[in-house]
C-alpha cells in the first residue's frame, strides 16, 4: 500500500472503487439477477453446483442455498443479501468486465470526476473553503 493511500480515510477510498464499480455495470449487456433465487443460482454454476462451497463462501448452512435455488425461501436478510449482491456482482460477466478494463487501459484511460473541498476554515475571507469539482484522466502508463 503506497503512502498516499495509507493517508486516505477508508470511506473516500470506498466510495471511488464503488464509481468505478458502477461504471464498469454500464458496460455489461445483460443486467446481473436480482432476486435471492436467481442469484443462488448463478452463484452455484460458478461454484460448480457445490452448495457446500457456497453456503461456506456465504456464512449460511447448505439447506439454506437449497431452500432459496429451489424458491422456497426469498426474502433473505441484510446479511445474506448483501452477501448475495456481492458475490453475483464480483463475478458477472467476467469477461465483459477484462476486456471493458483493457480498452480502457488501451486507449486514453479512464476518466475520474471528483468532488473536494479546498480552502481554508477561516470565515470570511478570499482563502474560505470551497468545494470543486475536478476531471482528470487516469492514464495507463
Amino acid at each position: 500500500m503506497s503512502n498516499h493511500e495509507q493517508q486516505q480515510p477508508a470511506p473516500r477510498r470506498g466510495k471511488v472503487l464503488e464509481a468505478l464499480a458502477r461504471a464498469e455495470r454500464q458496460v455489461f449487456p445483460r443486467p446481473a439477477p436480482k432476486s435471492a433465487k436467481a442469484q443462488v443460482k448463478f452463484l452455484l454454476t460458478r461454484a460448480k453446483g457445490s452448495t457446500k462451497a457456497l453456503a461456506e463462501r456465504l456464512g449460511v448452512s447448505r439447506r439454506t442455498v437449497e431452500r432459496y435455488r429451489a424458491g422456497t425461501l426469498t426474502a433473505p436478510q441484510k446479511r445474506l443479501r448483501a452477501a448475495l449482491v456481492e458475490g453475483t456482482e464480483s463475478e458477472w460477466q467476467p469477461q465483459v468486465r477484462a476486456q471493458a478494463r483493457h480498452q480502457a487501459a488501451a486507449s486514453s484511460g479512464i476518466m475520474v470526476d471528483v468532488t473536494a473541498y479546498f480552502g481554508f476554515t477561516w470565515t470570511g475571507s478570499s482563502n474560505d473553503g470551497r468545494e470543486r469539482t475536478i476531471t482528470t484522466a487516469i492514464s495507463p502508463t
